[in-house]
């Protein structure tokens, strides 16, 4: 080794000692020896990404989804509400499989100012003959009713024609005002199309009802009305009297779901499914030993739609762009894509999974280090144990991410009952976002959940932003899968559990595991990116 090579080695092994100390916003000249960023610097990074995998406009969010599939080109079509400042005109952008996504077309604009449809609500597409039909909610708060049933005809998918001789209004006995997100099928039982219509009937949250031979021609039927009973009567949902919004039904095997989300403005603002053996109802939570399952994620999954190709379903709803609520105790309206595949058990539930083709796209492996540790820490390379201490938490560090990435990993917590991620852990850790696992259920809930908090490192003061319910096998072994773009996070537990989250500090900065009770194994740790 000449002089000067050696002069640069012993600068270069200086340079990566002391990467963690001092100031990191200065990029080391070589990369560290490991290859991974070992700086703790915290960046301020906001979405200045493309969204590939959770899609989302360049400019302007996703609204309500309205998924589609086309057997003529084996694509699902995803129209949604265009929210940009523009009253939401669908839009729509495609994909084969969930996985990508392709296109940015306008095909049905708001309307001028004044007219029924001066603002466009969510709707439905279905194909008769050689015709497709659009199905829409037309709205003018400054109107009576503010809410119309509308309708437009495409050839394509592509090309669309409004046709304002097909609109028309809640009866008399529907709330008038809340009259919206028609949802068409063909019902093999009635053997006829019918449309279900968000509203209210003496004061409950109902879903009128409608049958048509030809899309055009609409007479009454039974509404479906919400009950609180848990033992509902036909023509009756188990749930509560709010209004129940972008319903969806369809048929798996011998049953019948219904998906809709709840407007009112709590924590149980998420989409939800009950299930019958007939699209009359009666409409039943789904219960066992464990409780009840009646929902497919979190509060960041909003309007939830599906749709089919005869063989897969997808489950496709909206991710706020907040992180907590408005004035309104609500999260802004908008956000990104997420969806879900489907699996129907054998009980009759729905179990949300990671879409085959996300899980795949993420398949280049990705040098990942632990770069620091609090507590009692073992372990390196894809296996860890992480003993929490009598103080509280321990954890280990691992270094940031700076594309987008799934990590995966198989965590026993035979011996703990509190873990988890937490996330944007840099600087003195003051503040982290973390995804907590509570297998318990002495929590506010009463059930083993999973949650969203806003806390410090130790996890000793925290916000809570966000839970769902948990499913706990008999082991305690968990098979965890987790996609990170820009401030997206969605994990997936065992195939039978989705977690949703919004955190912008989580973008490029380090992440951590963490044992707040007891002691879990991590093993088969691997980080891919696509």
């Amino acid at each position: 080794m000449n002089t000067h090579t050696y002069i640069l080695s012993i600068l270069f092994v200086l340079n990566t000692l002391t990467g963690c100390k001092g100031d990191d916003n200065i990029p080391p000249t070589e990369p560290p020896i490991e290859g991974v960023d070992r700086s703790t610097t915290c960046t301020n990074v906001q979405d200045n990404g493309i969204y590939r995998t959770f899609y989302q406009p360049l400019q302007g969010y996703v609204g309500d989804p309205m998924p589609y599939y086309n057997a003529g080109d084996n694509k699902f079509y995803l129209f949604y509400l265009y929210e940009n400042a523009n009253r939401h005109p669908i839009f729509l952008t495609r994909t084969n499989d969930y996985g990508t996504f392709e296109g940015f077309t306008q095909i049905l604009p708001a309307g001028p100012i004044g007219s029924q449809d001066e603002w466009i609500g969510t709707g439905s597409f279905i194909k008769k003959e050689n015709i497709y039909y659009s199905f829409y909610t037309g709205h003018n708060g400054n109107l009576s009713p503010a809410e119309k049933i509308m309708m437009a005809t495409s050839p394509d998918l592509l090309n669309w024609t409004k046709q304002p001789t097909a609109t028309f209004q809640a009866t008399a006995e529907y709330d008038q005002n809340n009259f919206r997100d028609p949802h068409v099928y063909w019902d093999e039982t009635h053997n006829n199309y019918v449309m279900l219509v968000t509203t209210r009937k003496d004061s409950k949250g109902a879903l009128a009802r409608y049958k048509s031979s030809d899309l055009n021609n609409w007479s009454i039927m039974e509404p479906l009305v919400a009950t609180t009973s848990n033992n509902p009567g036909k023509h009756e949902i188990e749930t509560d009297s709010e209004i129940l919004e972008c319903p969806d039904i369809f048929k798996m095997g011998d049953k019948w779901y219904l998906t809709f989300s709840r407007i009112n403005r709590d924590e149980h603002r998420k989409t939800f499914y009950r299930v019958s053996d007939s699209p009359d109802g009666p409409w039943k939570i789904c219960r066992d030993a464990a409780g009840h399952h009646e929902t497919f994620d979190g509060l960041y999954l909003y309007a939830g739609k599906t749709a089919s190709d005869g063989t897969t379903r997808y489950l496709s709803g909206w991710t706020s762009t907040g992180q907590t609520v408005n004035d309104n105790n609500e999260l802004h309206w908008s956000g990104s894509l997420v969806s879900h595949k489907l699996v129907k058990q054998a009980s009759g539930k729905l179990y949300p999974v990671i879409p085959d083709a996300v899980d795949q796209k993420f398949n280049v492996n990705v040098l990942f280090a632990q770069i620091a540790a609090e507590g009692t820490v073992s372990g390196d390379g894809n296996a860890y144990t992480i003993a929490a201490q009598t103080s509280g938490r321990s954890y280990a560090l691992f270094n940031r991410n700076i594309t987008p990435i799934k990590i995966s990993m198989k965590i026993d917590a035979s011996q703990s009952n509190h873990f988890g991620f937490s996330f944007g852990a840099c600087g003195d850790m003051s503040e982290v976002y973390s995804v907590s696992f509570d297998l318990t259920s002495t929590n506010r809930w009463g059930m083993p959940s999973l949650f969203m908090y806003q806390e410090n490192k130790q996890g000793s003061t925290k916000k809570e932003l966000n839970f769902t319910p948990l499913i706990v096998p008999t082991n305690k072994v968990f098979d965890v899968k987790m996609v990170v773009e820009n401030s997206i996070c969605v994990v997936y537990v065992n195939n039978q559990v989705a977690f949703t989250n919004r955190i912008y500090k989580m973008d490029q900065n380090p992440w951590t595991i963490f044992s707040d009770q007891g002691t879990i194994k991590v093993s088969s740790m691997k980080i891919e990116k696509s």
